[in-house]
């Protein structure tokens, strides 16, 4: 077997750091997928992942929806936690940094099972 220096190299991009990422958001409890309004026209779903990737090294911006009553930092705590074990152990990639914020919190459904949404400003 060639030595560890002569077995080639890892690229990992943008994209696919991005979907690990989603992934790992998606996979924390209390975090659920949304589209509301201007949303579902232009694909802006939550969780929505901003990554920069250079070299091996990637610094991610997470945007959540979380479902009612989770305590949100608790959720955003987790979601940091997943989302940089998934870019380092998943792409091999050095977390510089993972920053997490609620976008809006999707409350319980109502009498007629529609969602209700409050946006977080």
């Amino acid at each position: 077997m060639a030595a560890p220096s002569n077995r080639g190299t890892l690229t990992v991009k943008d994209k696919v750091a991005q979907h690990l990422a989603v992934r790992a958001a998606l996979d924390t409890a209390g975090v659920r997928t949304h589209a509301g309004g201007l949303d579902k026209l232009t694909g802006r779903e939550l969780p929505r992942i901003d990554v920069s990737v250079s070299g091996d090294h990637v610094r991610a911006t997470v945007d959540i929806a979380v479902q009612w009553p989770q305590p949100l930092t608790t959720v955003t705590a987790a979601v940091r936690a997943n989302v940089t074990h998934a870019l380092s152990t998943w792409a091999g990639l050095t977390v510089d940094g993972v920053d997490v914020s609620v976008a809006v919190v999707v409350t319980e459904p109502t009498v007629n099972g529609d969602i209700r949404v409050e946006r977080v400003t």
